[in-house]
């Protein structure tokens, strides 16, 4: 049973343990959601969306660089617009 003794086994028997149980892994949706997970794991999180996504450096600058051509272009927003919106809900 992976991670039995959790808090009585020590870093490289986990690592050992994991690394065995991946070598058995034989269904592919559960090895591409691992691979998705080390590639979040890997990366530096510097923010997190609303819905709690972790955001690393990159994906954050591209998200301000699109934030500014939509700024730039008059695809936003304004406090008012939004405000006249919400009375008609």
């Amino acid at each position: 049973m992976l991670f039995k003794y959790f808090g009585k086994m020590d870093i490289d028997a986990r690592k050992i343990e994991l690394m065995d149980w991946l070598l058995h892994i034989n269904d592919e949706s559960k090895l591409k959601k691992i691979i998705a997970l080390k590639s979040v794991l890997d990366k530096e999180v510097v923010a997190h969306t609303i819905s709690g996504y972790p955001v690393d450096k990159e994906e954050y600058v591209n998200m301000v660089k699109e934030a500014d051509e939509r700024i730039s272009s008059g695809k936003y927003t304004t406090i008012e617009d939004l405000e006249k919106e919400i009375e008609n809900w």
